[in-house]
C-alpha cells in the first residue's frame, strides 16, 4: 500500500473483464477522462481476447492503460501518463490473483450473474481508495433529510462481506472519533477502513472535519456566505481576517475580545461552510505570502 502513497499520477478507471466472453465484471471509474475509458477498454480487449494478441500497455491521448492477464479474468488499469508503470502492474497482479482466487468456483462454473462479485470492490480500494485522509479527520454522517438529494446516494459495493464491514465502520462514525480512532477500535485492516472511508465520501454518506485545537492554524479560502454574515455579523468578520495561515487559534483569541469556546464555535461552523480551511505547515503560508 505504500507504494501507491508515493505515486503522483492519478488513477482513472479500473476493471476486470472476463477473457472467454469479453464481459465487465466489475468497473470503477475514479476521476473523469477525456476519453470514454469504456471505449478504450473495448479496444484493448478486442485485441488481447478476440486476436489473441499480447498487449501488457497502451497509450492513448496521455492517459497509460496497464493490462494483466490472469487465467479467467483481464485487469485493466488506465492512469495519466507515467514513464514507469511498475508500481501499478504490480497492484494490478495482486488484484488480478487474488480476485480469481476467490471467485475460482464462479469463474469455472461462469452463470452470467455479476452481481456476486461487486463486493470484491472493496478489495481494489483498498489498493487505490476514491481519496486518502488526513488520519485526524472526524466523519459525520449524513442524513438524507439533512442534505441535498444527491447525497447518501446507494453505495453499489455495499453487498455481501463487503456489506457487513460497512455497516460494522458505520456503527464507529459518531460525529467525535477520527479515522485514526476508528482504526485503533475495529479489527479491520487499516486499509480496509480508509477504502470503506473512500466510499462513504464518494456516495456522500458522511461529512468529514477535523478537531479544533488551540494550536490549528487557519486560512481563509473564499468569503463567509450572507446567511452566517446574519448570524455572527462582526464577530465572524474579525475571525475571518485573522486567519491568513500563520498564526494558532490562541493566538487568534489573544487578537480579539472573544473566549477560545467561542471562537471554535464560529471557527467550526465556517470550516463545515468552506470558508476556512487547515494549514498544516505555517510555513508554507508565510512563504506563500512573501512571494
Amino acid at each position: 500500500m505504500n507504494e501507491t502513497h508515493k505515486e503522483k499520477a492519478e488513477v482513472r478507471y479500473l476493471s476486470l473483464v472476463r477473457k472467454e466472453g469479453g464481459e465487465p465484471i466489475i468497473g470503477i471509474p475514479y476521476r473523469p477522462m477525456s476519453v470514454d475509458p469504456d471505449l478504450v477498454a473495448s479496444f484493448v480487449l478486442a485485441v488481447i481476447i478476440f486476436e489473441n494478441r499480447q498487449l501488457k500497455t497502451f497509450v492513448k491521448e496521455g492517459y497509460v492503460v496497464v493490462i494483466e492477464e490472469g487465467e479467467h479474468v483481464v485487469g485493466l488499469l488506465i492512469v495519466d501518463k507515467v514513464e514507469d508503470d511498475t508500481p501499478y502492474r504490480n497492484n494490478l497482479i495482486k488484484i488480478v490473483e487474488k480476485f480469481e482466487a476467490n471467485y475460482q468456483s464462479q469463474l469455472i462454473s461462469w452463470k452470467g450473474d455479476i452481481r456476486p462479485f461487486r463486493e470484491y470492490a472493496l478489495d481494489i480500494l483498498e489498493f487505490y481508495p476514491y481519496r486518502t485522509f488526513d488520519l485526524k479527520m472526524i466523519p459525520r454522517l449524513v442524513s438524507k433529510s439533512e442534505a441535498t438529494p444527491d447525497h447518501q446516494a446507494p453505495i453499489p459495493w455495499s453487498v455481501g462481506e463487503t456489506d457487513e464491514k460497512l455497516q460494522v465502520v458505520l456503527g464507529y462514525i459518531n460525529g467525535k472519533r477520527t479515522i485514526e480512532d476508528i482504526m485503533q477500535q475495529s479489527d479491520f485492516e487499516d486499509s480496509e477502513i480508509m477504502a470503506i472511508m473512500s466510499m462513504l465520501d464518494k456516495y456522500k454518506w458522511i461529512t468529514l472535519t477535523r478537531r479544533l485545537e488551540d494550536i490549528s492554524v487557519l486560512i481563509k479560502i473564499m468569503d463567509p456566505p450572507m446567511f452566517l454574515l446574519g448570524v455572527y455579523g462582526d464577530q465572524l468578520t474579525k475571525l475571518v481576517e485573522q486567519c491568513d495561515g500563520t498564526k494558532t487559534l490562541s493566538e487568534i483569541c489573544e487578537r480579539l475580545p472573544y473566549n477560545m469556546e467561542a471562537v471554535k464555535t464560529v471557527a467550526n461552523r465556517l470550516i463545515d461552510a468552506g470558508v476556512l480551511g487547515y494549514i498544516d505547515d505555517p510555513s508554507i503560508a508565510q512563504r506563500s505570502r512573501e512571494v
